[in-house]
């Protein structure tokens, strides 16, 4: 684990060393004026006799020097927390650093450098060598005066992230070796770490979930906001957390949705109603919270998660939206709700929730453009798995189904932004992705009690990237998927070279892929970032059609877009979108119908059939 430092702890840090040095101090100065004044009384006439030469002796010889020693070491702790200071001063300005995490944003941005420059390069090539075709020339010379800005700021964002390395090691050499003496006489701790908590383990929460009643976590929580966050990038591992819930009463489970909604909501381990019931209770919490701009990125999902929910039509005080939520035709309910998160973070379950016990259950995961804070992302991507669902449903009468509309992961943003090429994000959301899919295990059969639970997973554009990467055998999933499809996808990373090196029940023989011919912006992706296409032969996905079949009344899809929109393309090439109708998840589409099938594991209900 690298280097941390976080300002707010580190004055925290300070003000209780201060305070506990001022207090030691006061306490030293007080007993060795007692212990002085006892010892001039002993051997008069007031104090004297063998006894109390022994205490002479003990206080002359053991205890006085004791606090002069005591004394000292405050000395030296107050010079040390002084020059403790006077080096904060220094990287203080900083706020938070974390030397793991700026080596990987550095690198990463080095990459969009150095990727931006060389798509600078093919552009002006391209420009000089298909000059004839009118406009393109001129189109490609334009697109590169705005790389030239994006590339600017690149290098900005490289110099600081090497600044703010260079304060932390910095610090860390001035500082090293500071504090490592502590008063024998226990009235100063040692002040430990800057950051503490940073360290703790997901076994560390685990362990506070147990020992910790809900009424004090939630002072916890209060004092600490962070430790919501904490639970998200570290969850404690998902069948400790399903057995320790299931052996709770329902009236000590309300207790801890009330008390933490934050926290339990977004548990992997936990059943879908529990997390959608915790959840909701934060989001309506957070919903007439007056101190939340509805214009910034957590009011913004506010609204999108109303939307999504389909109950922004209703108002007025009292409302139960998550009743409200249950009521729609399919069901719905707020499955995962992280909104302090940069971007904010969410997910949608669609249908019934009885799938965990009983039926199938379908993770989605969106690609570029899709991160949440701007209007309408989490709704457009839920009427995605809506979508999806009614296919299922419609495929497979009599099972249980449900899909979540899973955004839990910084996506890329759109072009001109290039760190689609990258594989960063896509890691950072399958670590994420790998947590849920292994809790979504634990929630089916230690709470719900299915032998044999199914658990699908649906990738599109960058998310079949992430998917990956999550389900890799080399990756940390324990429990194994029974489907995996990969729809337009912008490549998988040459560390999985074959659909065999995925962790999923039935081997190659239930891993599905599939793209539209007139789909080239996940071309464009896969050439950028030089990774693989699932579709290919070597590869070994079952790979079906996205191409629509009027005879059977299915619409074809015509451009990368998940939900197509308008009545025109836009462009050529790779600047073209799906028209209305025609994305991969639009209800009457040869995609979503052939998807629906793939990730129920159906062969014989995919359209045309694989090959």
């Amino acid at each position: 684990m690298g280097l941390i430092y976080d300002s707010r702890d580190s004055a925290s840090m300070k003000s209780a060393l201060s305070g506990n040095l001022a207090t030691a101090r006061s306490v030293l100065t007080a007993t060795q004026s007692a212990s002085n004044h006892l010892v001039a009384s002993l051997g008069t006439e007031e104090l004297s006799g063998k006894g109390y030469s022994a205490i002479e002796a003990m206080f002359s010889q053991v205890l006085i020097p004791s606090l002069v020693d005591a004394m000292g070491e405050i000395d030296t702790l107050q010079t040390e927390l002084d020059r403790y200071t006077y080096e904060d001063s220094k990287v203080s300005q900083f706020g938070v650093l974390k030397e793991d995490e700026l080596n990987i944003q550095l690198e990463a941005t080095k990459n969009q450098r150095d990727a931006t420059e060389r798509i600078m390069a093919v552009n002006s090539a391209a420009a000089i060598t298909l000059s004839a075709v009118p406009g393109l020339g001129d189109a490609l010379r334009s697109l590169n005066s705005q790389l030239e800005l994006v590339l600017t700021q690149l290098e900005n964002d490289v110099r600081d992230l090497e600044d703010r390395l260079r304060a932390l090691h910095g610090f860390d050499a001035a500082t090293r070796g500071l504090f490592q003496n502590t008063l024998t006489s226990g009235f100063v701790a040692s002040p430990g770490r800057v950051a503490p908590r940073a360290g703790w383990t997901a076994s560390d929460l685990m362990i506070m979930l147990t020992m910790i009643g809900p009424a004090e976590f939630e002072r916890m929580l209060a004092g600490d906001p962070d430790l919501a966050q904490r639970f998200w990038d570290n969850p404690p591992p998902p069948e400790v957390v399903a057995a320790w819930w299931k052996g709770l009463t329902p009236d000590q489970r309300e207790k801890w949705c009330q008390a933490v909604p934050a926290i339990i909501g977004n548990l992997p381990g936990l059943d879908a109603d529990t997390r959608i019931h915790a959840n909701m209770i934060q989001f309506q919490r957070d919903l007439y919270d007056t101190s939340i701009h509805p214009n910034s990125p957590r009011g913004v999902l506010i609204r999108d998660i109303l939307t999504a929910l389909r109950v922004g039509r209703f108002s007025g005080p009292g409302l139960d939206y998550e009743k409200l939520a249950k009521q729609e035709k399919p069901p719905r309910g707020l499955l995962a709700y992280n909104p302090t998160a940069e971007p904010p973070l969410a997910a949608v379950a669609v249908g019934e929730t009885g799938a965990e016990k009983s039926g199938k259950v379908t993770w989605t995961v969106p690609g570029m453009a899709s991160g949440l804070g701007e209007a309408d992302r989490l709704s457009g991507w839920t009427n995605a798995a809506v979508n999806l669902y009614n296919a299922q449903d419609d495929i497979e009468r009599g099972v249980l189904h449900m899909v979540v509309a899973w955004i839990g992961y910084a996506p890329p943003p759109a072009f001109p932004d290039t760190s689609v090429l990258e594989g960063n994000r896509a890691r950072a959301g399958a670590d994420r992705l790998t947590k849920e899919l292994d809790g979504q295990w634990a929630a089916d059969t230690i709470l719900g009690g299915n032998p044999r639970p199914f658990t699908a997973v649906v990738g599109y554009s960058y998310g079949t990237t992430v998917v990956t990467n999550a389900v890799s055998k080399d990756g940390a999933l324990t429990h194994g998927v029974q489907s995996v499809v990969l729809l337009a996808s912008a490549g998988v990373e040459e560390d999985i070279p074959t659909a065999e090196a995925l962790r999923v029940d039935g081997g190659a023989g239930r891993v599905y892929a599939s793209q539209s011919s007139q789909d080239q912006v996940a071309d464009a992706g896969r050439l950028g970032s030089g990774r693989g296409d699932p579709r290919d032969e070597s590869f070994g996905a079952k790979v079906f059609s996205s191409e629509g079949d009027a005879a059977q009344g299915l619409e074809p899809t015509d451009g990368h877009d998940s939900l197509g929109y308008g009545t025109d393309r836009g462009g050529i090439g790779p600047f073209a979108h799906a028209t209305a109708g025609h994305g991969y998840f639009n209800g009457r589409t040869e995609a979503v119908k052939n998807a629906a099938a793939a990730a129920s594991g159906l062969d014989g209900k995919i359209n045309g059939g694989t090959h």
